[in-house]
């Protein structure tokens, strides 16, 4: 074998060997985790917002779909179980909004239900696993339902939310669904005429 067939041989091994290396970097990589916090409230005023979703009729076997990055937000269910998970719980030092929910809980119009938060990897849309509201609020808040963090060009944060008849007071039971694309480090306002959410995600730094 000639010294240049020799030469183009290590070439070609010596691109294989990064090919490869590289393969298992990107594969080795660390899923960027993110600090989930939210605020839910009762609206006791009843008004209508810009960004009101209705009175929907509640169906426990229905579920919300995760939409791909260039899709719409959804607003249809699905029948598909999704998969169930649980997730460290934010520590009160790193919660963000506990000054709004002070502002809340002095204001007539509006009753703060719950505020949580916990710390979970951002999952791709076909990996993202839904998380029981149940498991990290009160029985007495009367809410229940599932919230998912997916992550693909953008951040997705999918409510599938109901507040039952015993909490209303009026027997009628309300819901939150939809997804809505998510800005890391921005608070965002989700109402209707019966509860809302104030939601932020911050990449986490542990």
């Amino acid at each position: 074998m000639g010294a240049r067939q020799r030469k183009l041989g290590v070439a070609v091994l010596l691109a294989a060997f990064m090919s490869v290396s590289s393969a298992v970097a990107q594969q080795a990589a660390p899923i960027q985790s993110y600090d989930v916090e939210l605020l839910i409230f009762r609206n006791l005023g009843g008004r209508e917002t810009p960004e009101s979703w209705g009175i929907e009729a509640t169906d426990s076997g229905q579920q919300m779909d995760i939409p791909d990055d260039e899709s719409e937000p959804a607003t249809a269910p699905t029948t598909a179980a999704p998969p169930v998970a649980s997730y460290p719980a934010l520590p009160a030092a790193k919660m963000k909004l506990t000054a709004i929910e002070e502002t809340l809980r002095r204001s007539r119009a509006y009753q703060p239900l719950a505020h949580i938060g916990w710390t979970q990897p951002g999952y791709a849309r076909n990996a993202a696993k839904y998380l029981s509201v149940s498991s990290l609020v009160p029985a007495s808040s009367g809410l229940q339902g599932q919230i998912a963090l997916s992550r693909g060009r953008y951040l997705h944060l999918t409510l599938d939310l109901v507040l039952d008849g015993a909490a209303t007071g009026d027997g009628s039971s309300y819901v939150l669904r939809q997804t809505r694309r998510m800005r890391s480090n921005e608070r965002h306002y989700i109402d209707s005429p019966k509860f809302g959410v104030i939601a932020i995600i911050t990449p986490s730094t542990e």
